[in-house]
């Protein structure tokens, strides 16, 4: 496949058989959708923010989160470091590995600003039937060699919610990704099967996250004609993303997917970020909804 085209905002970058597996699978793989020079831009941008906050934290805030979330700011329009675990506790330094940057990358730093921004972008927001793309997060996930942490099977449009669902996440890998390095577990045509039965909130007492629980469960708009039997299902086969760095994975927002934990030897560093649709309801108390300025159009 021929590295893609971003500088035409008239190119339909996405043909109809991938549209249609897609919304058969939930998920659908674009290889080389960057190019080297960038992904190893982003790359180098990535590694020096993480470089000048895990040499001791010098010249960065630092918040105490021991207490909980009520410890740290809000994520929203902001880059906040997360730390990984050892044996589920956390690390004793500032030198501990950073397992995620978030969630505004896209706001934060320049390089990606102008990546994720792009008509390339926007053709396959429009191609997937997302009008008004807005961004409503953006994240680094770092997976460091032999400590990265597993991360337990979601779905991202809990957090990023509209009724009806409408999130799209882009799963950039900027390094190869491997079974033994942590890459992208799917359970393919689970957003069919699984609706969304909670979303991130603001607490109304004090503003720290939530999931709250669904009056209604959130069905994919395509779920209802898909022929999947409407079931509230529990288990899944998920199935190991194996990508060379510079691939693009697209999942729904209702996708249930994982990833493994890294004991390799190299690292998995992941640039990814979801819209939603601005046609569709948000609620105004959700988590990642900026207190000024809505959120931005992609």
């Amino acid at each position: 496949m021929k590295r893609w085209d971003t500088g035409d905002p008239q190119r339909q970058v996405l043909t109809n058989d991938q549209c249609k597996f897609y919304a058969r699978n939930g998920y659908l793989i674009l290889l080389d959708a960057l190019a080297v020079d960038q992904v190893s831009a982003l790359l180098d941008e990535a590694h020096r923010l993480i470089a000048g906050i895990s040499k001791s934290g010098e010249g960065y805030p630092q918040y105490d989160a021991s207490g909980g979330e009520l410890a740290a700011p809000s994520p929203v329009g902001r880059v906040l470091a997360r730390y990984e675990t050892a044996n589920g506790t956390a690390f004793e330094s500032t030198d501990a590995p950073i397992a995620r940057l978030g969630c505004s990358i896209h706001q934060n730093l320049p390089a990606f600003l102008t990546i994720t921004h792009s008509a390339f972008h926007r053709s396959i927001a429009k191609a997937l039937d997302c009008a008004v793309p807005l961004v409503t997060q953006s994240q680094l996930i770092t997976k460091p060699a032999r400590v990265g942490s597993r991360i337990n099977p979601h779905q991202d449009g809990c957090s990023s919610f509209t009724y009806p669902p409408s999130a799209v996440t882009f799963w950039y890998a900027l390094e190869d990704a491997s079974i033994n390095n942590g890459c992208l577990l799917v359970a393919p045509g689970s957003h069919l099967t699984e609706p969304l039965r909670q979303r991130l909130a603001k607490s109304p007492q004090d503003g720290r996250p939530e999931f709250i629980q669904l009056r209604k469960p959130a069905w994919a708009t395509n779920a209802v004609d898909s022929g999947f039997e409407l079931h509230h299902a529990r288990e899944y086969e998920y199935v190991p993303l194996e990508v060379t760095r510079g691939t693009l994975i697209l999942c729904h927002g209702n996708l249930m997917h994982a990833s493994g934990a890294n004991r390799s030897e190299r690292g998995r560093v992941a640039y990814v970020f979801t819209i939603i649709d601005g046609r569709f309801h948000c609620p105004d108390d959700a988590y990642l909804r900026p207190t000024t300025g809505g959120f931005l159009k992609l």
